[in-house]
């Protein structure tokens, strides 16, 4: 990634030409994710943090600790500003409402402050000034107080989504570097989860696990502070409660943290289930299985619903206990205050100002014990989120990679072997053995072979989609694994059996192959995979978007659509992936003319799972059981009677069943009795 990520001049500079910016914008690369911090550098910190999800979470909020400072000393006034109030009570009952006021060591500074500010003001003396001086402070007071509140949020909220952004950026940026086994084993559904549900999660860590956490402790700090100068026994008492509170969080947070990470797996499993049922309707219709998945869908939303009540069960018994703690505890005060205040030991104002200190004792116990559920519940999530980080890709860029320049486009594969590691484990599962080939510059070459061969496999290794266990891929004689990923991959255009075409209009899909190309060019591209007419009579032309909400291209648009995509790419080496099973044979032809132009004069590999669309290939190349076995033309082949001539002759023979067999009731059973 590179390190700087400034927009290009021109995209700055030009914002009345949305398509040269946002082309300019699509060539640059994105901006560096934001580093995790490294673990050499923690110092002693390293003792008290270990290397844990905890700590690498924080290193993404650290960019933005101005943030969580200025939310949480908000939150400090938001709540320490308030607790004059109770203090101005005290005065008020204590020495304004009776002929002889007592004037403690808190009613002094109360009552030089209010006979100053009376004085400024010109309001007089006595207690009717000093009550008016006093309440015009106390207004300015919860005028401050209110601002600090907008700030405490407003800052808490960015720190938040900004920290969101940064963490949903960086794990978008480690899956792009994913290898494709890695999506082979995961559900898309259940990789979504984790950029939405797991991250939102996450987030609540910063304004209740942090922000909060020390703006509770100030408060708590502050209040603790005037109770005891009020009084140091009635203070105790207060605190009679906490061991209580601090029994409830021992118990319940392990449980709740359990719960919600289960509840989040759940979930995880639950978006890839939903995801792939929704992608393949047409498949359970087609089918009549709605009944069965309807049954399915309700097992595992009944198993969702079992641990969301087992979580609301936990948190429902934490509320309960720190309620009851909460309520019960004032009784405690008073009672002892009253009894104080009969034995002429503590004056009706200082009973009032603790009971006033009350709430803003046991609001932050509360919450605390609180925090305690939300920072389970964060933790399961963070916890999820970097065992995502954890994932390492199988295909890297060795250091001091180079950038490969395809020139003639000669590729050579040496001993080629490739094996799938069992998700489950065990032994490796072996695909390609020992697989030798030499691919002149310019020549078509047809991989063919069984189901199960090896063919989309050995195409996936050119481009580097996986590691091969043994051998080499050169190209133009430069090893493929001492290039860039990137640069291989440029000079390599893949046509997939299932076109893909996102939902954005046509001039993005096919600008999608080389950005910031100019629409002349795309034009050609679009002409020369034979579906510019088509394109030509929609009404928004280059503009239509396609895609859900948008036209929806037949089978034979979409692989076309795809084709010019690689058009306009122009790459020395093509991998196609034949897909035209199920197309009428207009469509299917106008397809293999547009193939067929797309190959003339490059390397080409045809994934070829009919033989026909074989038989004009330069080379043909026979995969059985993970072994090439054969290669030639197809008349050199079919001389051979090999493999090659049996799947042929197994093709035609089903292809002249097909021709010649009368279609009347049964003859599909008699040809198969034949």
């Amino acid at each position: 990634m590179p390190e700087n990520s400034d927009l290009p001049d021109d995209f700055a500079d030009d914002p009345d030409e949305p398509d040269a910016a946002m082309a300019a914008l699509i060539e640059s690369d994105p901006p560096p994710a934001p580093a995790a911090a490294e673990p050499n550098r923690r110092g002693w910190l390293s003792r008290l943090f270990p290397n844990s999800a905890l700590w690498r979470f924080l290193s993404y909020v650290r960019p933005h600790a101005w943030l969580v400072a200025g939310g949480a000393f908000m939150g400090v006034l938001k709540f320490t500003l308030p607790l004059m109030f109770p203090l101005a009570f005290k005065y008020v009952i204590d020495v304004l409402l009776v002929p002889e006021g007592k004037l403690d060591h808190m009613n002094k500074l109360f009552d030089s402050g209010c006979t100053a500010l009376a004085a400024a003001l010109h309001l007089g003396a006595g207690p009717i000034p000093k009550l008016e001086a006093l309440t015009a402070a106390m207004f300015l007071i919860f005028i401050l107080q209110s601002v600090a509140t907008y700030f405490r949020n407003y800052w808490a909220s960015m720190a938040g989504h900004r920290l969101i952004f940064d963490l949903r950026y960086a794990l978008f940026i480690h899956m792009q570097r994913l290898s494709h086994s890695f999506f082979d084993r995961n559900a898309s559904g259940g990789i979504v989860s984790r950029f939405i549900s797991d991250i939102a999660s996450a987030q609540n860590f910063v304004g209740s696990g942090m922000i909060n956490t020390w703006m509770d402790a100030a408060s708590l700090g502050a209040v603790l502070y005037l109770m005891f100068k009020l009084d140091v026994r009635l203070a105790w008492i207060s605190l009679i409660i906490v061991p209580f509170y601090i029994a409830v969080i021992r118990l319940l947070a392990p449980r709740i943290k359990e719960a919600s990470h289960d509840l989040q797996e759940t979930v995880e499993a639950f978006s890839g289930e939903l995801h792939e049922r929704v992608a393949g309707v047409a498949t359970v219709k087609s089918f009549a299985r709605e009944r069965e998945e309807a049954s399915r869908f309700f097992t595992r939303t009944t198993e969702l619903y079992d641990l969301t009540i087992r979580n609301v069960r936990l948190a429902s018994t934490h509320q309960m206990c720190g309620e009851f703690i909460g309520r019960t505890a004032p009784l405690i005060v008073i009672w002892a205050g009253a009894i104080f205040i009969l034995h002429h030991r503590m004056t009706v104002g200082t009973m009032v100002a603790f009971f006033g200190f009350l709430s803003s004792l046991y609001l932050p116990l509360q919450r605390y014990s609180e925090l305690s559920i939300i920072v389970a519940t964060s933790l399961a999530a963070i916890e999820r989120i970097f065992r995502f980080f954890d994932e390492t890709p199988e295909v890297k860029d060795m250091p001091g990679a180079k950038q490969l320049t395809v020139s003639r486009g000669e590729v050579l594969i040496d001993r080629l072997s490739f094996a799938y590691q069992p998700y489950e484990g065990g032994a490796a599962r072996i695909v390609l053995h020992d697989v030798n080939l030499r691919v002149v510059p310019g020549t078509t070459v047809a991989l063919v072979g069984r189901s199960g061969a090896g063919k989309t496999t050995l195409a996936s290794l050119i481009p580097r989609f996986y590691e091969p266990s043994a051998g080499t891929i050169k190209i133009d004689g430069v090893d493929i694994s001492t290039v860039t990923q990137k640069s291989l991959r440029d000079s390599i255009g893949i046509v997939p059996q299932d076109a893909v075409l996102f939902s954005a209009s046509i001039r993005e899909n096919v600008l999608y192959g080389r950005p910031g190309t100019r629409d002349a060019e795309v034009w050609l591209a679009l002409e020369r995979a034979n579906i510019r007419d088509f394109v030509e009579s929609l009404p928004e032309k280059l503009d239509t978007v396609i895609g859900e909400g948008g036209v929806r291209p037949s089978t034979g648009q979409r692989q076309r659509l795809a084709l010019a995509r690689v058009f306009l790419k122009n790459p020395p080496i093509l991998i196609l992936d034949e897909a035209t099973s199920g197309l009428d044979s207009e469509v299917e032809n106008l397809i293999h003319d547009a193939v067929r132009r797309l190959m003339k004069g490059r390397t080409s590999f045809l994934i070829a799972h009919r033989l026909a669309s074989a038989v004009d290939a330069d080379v043909i190349v026979v995969l059985d059981g993970g072994r090439l076995v054969e290669s030639g033309t197809h008349a050199e082949l079919i001389e051979r009677r090999g493999v090659y001539a049996q799947l042929f002759n197994e093709q035609a023979r089903k292809l002249r069943v097909e021709t010649h067999t009368q279609r009347r009731a049964g003859a599909l059973l008699m040809a198969e009795r034949e």
